[in-house]
């Protein structure tokens, strides 16, 4: 039978959508037989060569699946007096071998382990996304007298990321239909448009233009990730369920999110303030779940949190 275009792309998406459930639970299966973050072949944590015993704060910096650390470089600038950058790698990022897994809290007590080692009495955690419930976990493992948080586009507990998951799915699909093409560089680089800003932004002549900038500047780095590496930085995810939001108490916490975040949603990270509890939550009106591309602002409203509000 001869199918219309969007027929063939409707029956595609389908059957991609089927496909990726069953490989994601392969794939789960699959990654625990890669070790943990404490039996990584390198070292995960980067310092910028200010770290030694008795300094006295540490900035540590998380970021999510897929994510650099290069993400968080406004924060070399901040130049804190007597203070020292520390960040956290994913397995197959930033030069590190994909030879382990995320595991939320073991990433969290590898972190800890190195920090109470420097014997800061100030620490400040900054979690992007999965590394959101990294620096959560990490918090309660902290000997510091004195901790903040920081989470931007943060994950959420179970089913939280199960669910992200789906809504991704539909987002690439939804994103290789306007794309009018079956090539996933295609629809990655399209969906790239709605990480910025969110769905409605595209309506909008000038953000639509502005993201689809933005997204073609990117099209050479899209790419689908291999099964091994998306299983080793969110397999965790799937199961974390935050069990001692008490030990939070002592810390101060903030939530910034974008407003039209597709990937984790403004009304799940309401929930997770209300949960650790937050101090307060900021929401960027207009923008997504890629806020540290898109805020201005973003990383002096945190140093603001951290410095000035304390």
């Amino acid at each position: 039978m001869n199918r219309s275009p969007s027929e063939r792309r409707s029956r595609y998406f389908n059957l991609s959508l089927r496909g990726l459930a069953a490989l994601l639970w392969l794939g789960l299966a699959g990654c625990s037989f890669l070790p943990g973050p404490d039996r990584a072949g390198e070292f995960p944590l980067l310092q910028d060569g200010n770290a030694r015993p008795g300094v006295g704060k540490v900035i540590v910096t998380v970021p999510g699946a897929f994510a650099s650390v290069g993400i968080f470089a406004p924060v070399l600038g901040w130049q804190e007096d007597d203070s020292t950058v520390v960040a956290y790698r994913f397995p197959g990022m930033d030069g590190l071998a994909l030879d382990h897994r995320v595991d939320i809290e073991g990433s969290a007590q590898v972190i800890a382990d190195y920090v109470n080692d420097l014997g800061a009495s100030e620490v400040y955690l900054i979690g992007y996304s999965t590394g959101g419930p990294i620096a959560i976990e990490t918090v309660s493992r902290l000997d510091a007298p004195e901790v903040a948080l920081a989470l931007i586009s943060t994950a959420g507990p179970a089913p939280d990321a199960a669910l992200s998951s789906l809504r991704s799915g539909v987002e690439v699909a939804k994103a290789m239909l306007r794309s009018g093409s079956l090539r996933p560089q295609d629809a990655w680089t399209e969906n790239y448009r709605t990480l910025l800003y969110g769905e409605a932004a595209l309506s909008d002549p000038e953000r639509a233009r502005d993201s689809a900038s933005r997204a073609e500047a990117q099209r050479q780095n899209m790419s689908t990730p291999s099964l091994r590496r998306t299983m080793a930085h969110t397999s965790s995810l799937m199961f974390w369920t935050l069990s001692r939001p008490g030990a939070l108490a002592d810390a101060r916490i903030a939530l910034f999110h974008g407003a039209e975040d597709t990937v984790f949603t403004p009304n799940g990270a309401r929930r997770l303030a209300r949960r650790l509890p937050a101090d307060r939550i900021t929401f960027y009106q207009g923008q997504g779940h890629l806020l540290f591309e898109t805020s201005g602002r973003l990383f002096d409203d945190i140093h603001h949190f951290f410095f000035s509000e304390s």
